[in-house]
């Protein structure tokens, strides 16, 4: 049912083509009567009528003023023009806003039914006519929106592969060679602003270019927007943007404008910049959606890792932690964070075996990314910001020697045994690494430690009986091989060296 207001300043007229005409009839609903052109305008605002039948010469607001007024608010109004054989100019002039119909007064029942129908198959034919194209928009809008999204993901995904042979497969749905373009590069743009920042840009193209596309690229605090030339001029969007308040923002933001004469220019440009970044999100219809650049994580943690490891520069941390503070997907962050502190492991100066089983375990356990990137963050800083990056031992060896000295007594003591049941390590790897950093093999320096052990233990006159310290410092029921052993390294055999104690 469409919806109709009548215009009159006299109060007969308005009244009486209200009440001769059963408007329902027509499938017409009369919502108001008006009695000028400021109370049908505010009525229009309010109301939204499909049909407004006007008379030109009114008090306050004529009928021309209100024909123009709403003209220029581009709503989907029909306007009927009423009007005496002498005020035939002034339907012309309505006829240059594009009213097509009008009455001459006195009229008739049958000439206004005659004239409000062929109004309501013109509103008819709008409406199916815009239908058609917010449906033919909504089409191509989505195809231009997939378009963009799977070139930038097989940018990130074929990485080496020419951006115009990627944008080559897609050129039978969009055109990248012939329309121009702009960007505008948002900068210092917060990602907690992100939303909010997207509905601020969304209202405004409703306005003032609602058949628009706008693609969007957020990457490191900075917005890339662009789409199709429908201005000679962007201030207005611009300050619109700058001055629009944003709660969660902490900057101001910053604007810069680029022109392109094709897509094709401006992609080449735009995917050479988003290449190096870890996290891209890309702006699909107002919402967003991240794409992990998988390839250049990897490289780039790796790359921050060895920078420390190098320099022990603690900014080097930051970065790396920066890097996971990007990720928006949660299997992905777990199975990064998985693989650099294997690294780091593997690299034994931070993270021993131990640690790093409680570690993972911890991390497969998380379901929470916001947690998860906490718990990253504060191992890296504990573990790369911590005084074991200044000490020449790692922890893997350091690990060992603690454990050896823990367990001292057991003549089952090996190598093998630590490596598999408290590092979690391959017993060649922790062997190679052990005798790197000190000079020694595992078994003589179980041996030195013992007999050190032993002297200690003689030293203190805690007993003088050779099985007691055999027992004590590993050798079990073997005093004799403890005897050899001892004075291998001391040059004297334990019993000798007890009274030599004594002696001084």
């Amino acid at each position: 049912m469409l919806k109709l207001i009548i215009v009159d300043d006299e109060k007969v007229i308005r009244e009486a083509i209200s009440t001769i005409i059963d408007w329902k009839k027509y499938d017409i609903e009369l919502i108001k009567l008006c009695k000028n052109g400021l109370e049908a305008y505010n009525t229009i605002l309010d109301e939204s009528p499909d049909i407004v039948l006007t008379d030109i010469r009114m008090p306050c607001m004529d009928g021309l003023q209100l024909i123009k007024n709403i003209s220029e608010m581009e709503l989907n109004i029909q306007f009927i023009i009423l009007s005496g054989y002498g005020e035939f100019e002034y339907a012309k002039t309505a006829m240059q806003y594009g009213v097509k119909h009008y009455l001459l007064k006195p009229c008739n029942e049958r000439q206004i039914v005659d004239c409000i129908q062929k109004t309501a198959y013109d509103c008819y034919q709008k409406k199916l006519s815009m239908k058609m194209g917010n449906s033919q928009f909504f089409i191509t809008n989505n195809m231009h929106h997939s378009v963009i999204s799977s070139i930038i993901n097989d940018t990130i995904s074929q990485n080496g592969l020419n951006p115009e042979v990627i944008m080559g497969a897609y050129e039978a749905y969009m055109d990248f060679y012939y329309t121009p373009y702009t960007l505008l590069y948002i900068y210092f743009l917060e990602i907690g602003s992100l939303n909010e920042f997207l509905q601020n840009v969304k209202n405004y193209f409703i306005k003032k270019s609602p058949h628009s596309t706008i693609h969007g690229i957020y990457v490191n605090n900075t917005m890339l927007l662009f789409f199709k030339d429908y201005s000679n001029d962007y201030q207005e969007l611009i300050q619109y943007l700058i001055r629009t308040p944003l709660q969660k923002q902490h900057i101001e933001l910053e604007i810069e404008i680029k022109s392109y004469p094709a897509l094709k220019d401006l992609l080449l440009i735009v995917l050479e910049k988003i290449k190096r970044f870890s996290m891209i999100y890309y702006i699909n219809n107002f919402h967003i959606f991240a794409s992990c650049n998988y390839n250049i994580f990897i490289e780039e943690s790796e790359r921050f890792y060895q920078r420390f490891i190098e320099r022990r520069n603690p900014e080097e941390i930051e970065h790396l932690i920066g890097l996971f503070d990007g990720i928006g997907n949660l299997n992905f962050c777990r199975q990064m964070a998985i693989s650099l502190f294997l690294k780091i492991s593997t690299d034994g100066i931070f993270l021993s075996g131990t640690d790093l089983t409680e570690l993972l375990t911890q991390l497969n356990q998380e379901s929470s990314l916001e947690r998860l990137k906490i718990m990253i963050s504060d191992k890296l800083r504990q573990l790369l910001s911590g005084n074991d990056a200044k000490n020449k031992l790692s922890s893997i060896t350091k690990q060992i020697i603690n454990f050896v000295e823990a367990n001292i007594q057991n003549q089952n003591l090996t190598l093998k045994y630590i490596a598999e049941h408290e590092l979690y390590m391959n017993v060649d790897y922790v062997s190679r690494k052990f005798f790197k950093e000190t000079g020694k093999k595992f078994s003589n320096y179980l041996s030195e430690i013992r007999i050190k052990k032993a002297q200690e233990y003689l030293a203190c006159n805690e007993t003088d009986k050779i099985q007691d310290i055999a027992e004590l410092v590993g050798y079990g029921n073997n005093p004799q091989y403890f005897s050899q052993q001892f004075k291998k390294m001391v040059g004297m055999t334990p019993s000798a060296y007890y009274r030599e104690l004594l002696q001084k």
